[in-house]
C-alpha cells in the first residue's frame, strides 16, 4: 500500500491498494490491460490538484501518468503527453515562443488532468487552443479532434475508463519574453487573489452560472470558518486549505457545510469542481 496524501495538493488521504508509475505509454497500456483483465479497479493520477483523497483510502490501483513527459513542437502548434506539468508546459511555450496558455500559469496541473478537467481561469478554457486529444481505452490509442469531444464547463465527457495520454495545442508565435511577462502577469494575478502559501486543491465549487460560487460562500458568512486543520479560505472563499495536519474528513465536512449554508440562505445546490475519491 502506498500513501497518496505526497501525491495531492491538498496533502491529506488514505492508502491505495496498488500504485503503478508508467515510464511511457506503451507501459501504460500493459498495464491498463492488466487491471481490465483482472477486474481491478483504476485511479488516475496526475498532478493531485483538483482532487480530495479520503481517509480510508483508495482500493484498487492507482496509476501515476507523471512520468509520461514527452513532447513535440510543430510550427506553432505542440504535442505534449498527460504527465506534463503545466509549468513545463509553459517553460517550453516560453522556449519556443508560443503564446496562447498563459492563464495557466500557476495551476498545479498536469497537461492531463487540465484536459479532463477543462481547466480556466480569467475567462479561457483550455479546450480553446486544443486540435486534438490522444485517449487509450480497452488497449488502444485513438486520437479524437477537439470538436469531436464532449467538452463543458470544468469537464469533458470520456468513454468508460478512458486515459487522456496526449494533448495537440494551436498557438500562436511571440517572443520569448512577450510569453514570459504574460506568464508572469497572471502569476502574480493568482498570487494576488489565491490563498497559494497553503496546501489546497484549488477552487472546490464550480460556478452556479453567472454567479461565483466564492462570492455566494462569503455572501452566506463562511469565510474563515475551520475545522481540524482546514479551514475555509479568508483570501477566497471558494478554497478550502490545510493549514497543518486536516484530515480529508475536516475538509469534506467544510464542503458539507457550504453546500448545505449556501442552500438554505439562497436556494442554489453548488456541485464540486474537485473529484472526491476513497472511503471514509
Amino acid at each position: 500500500m502506498v500513501s497518496l496524501s505526497p501525491y495531492t495538493t491538498f496533502k491529506v488521504g488514505g492508502p491505495v491498494d496498488l500504485f503503478f508509475e508508467p515510464e511511457n505509454i506503451w507501459e501504460l497500456a500493459r498495464v491498463c490491460t492488466f487491471l481490465e483483465e483482472e477486474g481491478i479497479p483504476k485511479f488516475l493520477l496526475g498532478g493531485g490538484s483538483n482532487l480530495l483523497v479520503r481517509d480510508g483510502g483508495v482500493r484498487g490501483a492507482c496509476l501515476s501518468l507523471r512520468k509520461l513527459r514527452g513532447f513535440e513542437v510543430l510550427g506553432d502548434e505542440l504535442w505534449v503527453e498527460a504527465g506534463l506539468s503545466l509549468k513545463s508546459l509553459l517553460d517550453l511555450c516560453v522556449q519556443y515562443g508560443l503564446s496562447g496558455l498563459e492563464f495557466l500559469s500557476g495551476v498545479p496541473a498536469t497537461v492531463g488532468g487540465a484536459v479532463a478537467m477543462n481547466a480556466g481561469a480569467f475567462g479561457f478554457e483550455i479546450k480553446d487552443f486544443l486540435t486534438q486529444v490522444t485517449l487509450l481505452g480497452q488497449g488502444h490509442f485513438v486520437t479524437k479532434a477537439r470538436d469531436a469531444l464532449a467538452f463543458s464547463y470544468r469537464g469533458l465527457g470520456l468513454p468508460e475508463g478512458a486515459v487522456v495520454v496526449a494533448a495537440r495545442f494551436k498557438l500562436v508565435r511571440r517572443t520569448p519574453q512577450e510569453v514570459r511577462e504574460k506568464i508572469s502577469f497572471y502569476l502574480k494575478e493568482r498570487r494576488r487573489r489565491q490563498p497559494l502559501s497553503f496546501p489546497s486543491a484549488g477552487c472546490v465549487f464550480k460556478n452556479p452560472g453567472q454567479v461565483a460560487a466564492g462570492y455566494l460562500i462569503e455572501a452566506a458568512g463562511l469565510k474563515g470558518f475551520s475545522r481540524g486543520g482546514a479551514q475555509i479560505s479568508r483570501k477566497h472563499a471558494n478554497f478550502i486549505i490545510n493549514r497543518g495536519k486536516a484530515r480529508a474528513d475536516d475538509i469534506l465536512f467544510l464542503v458539507d457545510l457550504v453546500k448545505e449554508e449556501v442552500f438554505r440562505q439562497f436556494g442554489l445546490e453548488l456541485e464540486e469542481e474537485i473529484k472526491i475519491v476513497g472511503e471514509a
